[in-house]
């Protein structure tokens, strides 16, 4: 009797020892995990924010070094910059663009060396007259902004066809293409040295 008491108080024991253990270890177990998993894909959003800022941060570096310029005879600061010229009529074919005119313009405000110094930027406009559709148009818009050039587009103007009408037929585009005017200012950056130098 004795012993099947001692028994008795044993499996007791041990009924309320695997009671505990399962109320304060096991049952709390999946809400944990749950927590720790929120925590996780919250950490990972942060990790792919910060890698989206740090790339971002990189092609803006890229951009200001690509076009910082010491002087004004850097090619970049040139009326007519060759690279840029270049990079301009490649898109222009790619997209099937037909390129009527282009007039490279002087610097803007160029005819004031002193306030020039105080800038930290320059403007080098080029006027262009093309012909596209207005898809065309728009991803030469696009391609423009996201060139290795910093520039900004001034002014466009996309005629109807009644001002068509105006154009010749040896310049005339293909079917949906209209003509449009476009002015784009390429972007230079002066180093603080040049800014610095005596007028």
């Amino acid at each position: 009797m004795k012993q099947n008491l001692i028994i008795l108080v044993i499996l007791l024991v041990l009924l309320s020892g695997s009671y505990l253990y399962y109320h304060n270890n096991v049952v709390p177990q999946p809400g944990e995990l749950k927590s720790l998993q929120t925590q996780i894909e919250e950490k990972n959003k942060q990790l792919l924010a910060a890698q989206i800022l740090a790339e971002k941060r990189e092609g803006v570096t890229n951009l200001i070094k690509n076009n910082l310029i010491q002087s004004l005879s850097d090619s970049l600061a040139e009326k007519a910059s060759v690279p840029f010229l270049r990079e301009l009529t490649t898109e222009m074919d790619k997209l099937d663009i037909r390129l009527v005119g282009i007039t490279p313009m002087d610097i803007v405000g160029a005819d004031d060396p002193t306030t020039l110094k105080q800038k930290e930027f320059i403007q080098v406009p080029y006027e262009m007259q093309i012909l596209a559709s207005y898809e065309e148009f728009g991803k030469l818009l696009d391609n423009l902004e996201k060139s290795p050039h910093l520039i900004r587009v001034a002014a466009f103007n996309v005629s109807n066809e009644v001002d068509q009408s105006s154009y010749a037929e040896e310049i005339a585009g293909k079917p949906k293409q209209h003509a449009a005017n476009l002015q784009v200012n390429t972007i230079a950056i002066l180093k603080a040295s040049f800014r610095s130098e005596p007028g």
